[in-house]
């Protein structure tokens, strides 16, 4: 079970309050497992209803994981107003090109952390997404 700690939980949360009325996205960074940072993204679709990652903000993200040894431990978004768990589009945009849900996922080793703001307090669970666009909930500890 992934232990995450409360402050990256905070972070998440604390980024989809502050992008109301739109989905707020990001990165989790991780060293040995673990998870560090959390690195919000620009939202370029900038819609209460879906997100699209900045692909310059994400191959910047990369870079700096590859100069510092960390790792993607998740990626992350925001439902402003429906429960903590991928949607349809959340899951046809897992894949590369959106929609091949028939092969690997483009992230088949990073979860996907899933915040609701439909509730107080917030709702955060962490899933796996599959080829045939299988959803997997991953039991997290918040530490």
């Amino acid at each position: 079970m992934p232990r995450i700690p409360r402050a990256i939980v905070d972070e998440m949360i604390a980024h989809a309050r502050e992008d109301l009325p739109n989905e707020a996205c990001g990165m989790v960074h991780a060293t040995a497992g673990a998870p560090i940072a959390v690195h919000r993204v620009k939202n370029d679709a900038a819609s209460p209803y879906r997100y699209e990652m900045n692909p310059l903000q994400m191959m910047r993200l990369e870079g700096q994981r590859d100069a510092s040894g960390e790792a993607l431990f998740a990626i992350y978004h925001s439902h402003v107003a429906s429960k903590a768990y991928p949607s349809p589009t959340d899951v046809r945009m897992a894949f590369f090109p959106p929609g091949e849900v028939e092969q690997e996922p483009a992230y088949p080793e990073t979860m996907y952390i899933l915040v609701s703001l439909a509730s107080d307090p917030s709702d955060v669970r962490a899933y796996w997404i599959r080829r045939g666009g299988e959803v997997v909930e991953e039991p997290i500890e918040i530490i």
